[in-house]
């Protein structure tokens, strides 16, 4: 059964810019990772003058999940983006995915 990671967070002012390029790193280090299946860039909503950022990742398994958020580089990436964010809107949210009977 996959396993849905689902992280958003709030950029400080000024640095939106900064926040989207290592989240756009992040995903590029994430494809080429054992078990990643697919994910998503989520790009930015202004909602209330608040910019929101995030990405999806779907995994093969919780256990491909950790072993790529727990490398050197994943862990740098997100070392420099925690000092660009709020740290209290930070949100990382994971699931066990079921498809859709559609799918």
């Amino acid at each position: 059964m996959p396993y849905v990671r689902i992280a958003q967070m709030i950029s400080r002012p000024g640095r939106e810019a900064e926040v989207e390029e290592i989240l756009k790193k992040l995903s590029q280090y994430y494809v080429q990772q054992h078990g990643y299946i697919s994910g998503y860039h989520l790009t930015p909503h202004t909602d209330g003058g608040v910019t929101r950022h995030g990405r999806v990742g779907v995994w093969e398994s919780e256990s491909a999940a950790q072993t790529a958020a727990q490398t050197e580089h994943s862990m740098a990436l997100r070392a420099q983006l925690l000092r660009l964010i709020d740290e209290d809107t930070h949100q990382e949210l994971t699931f066990q995915a079921i498809p859709d009977p559609a799918s």
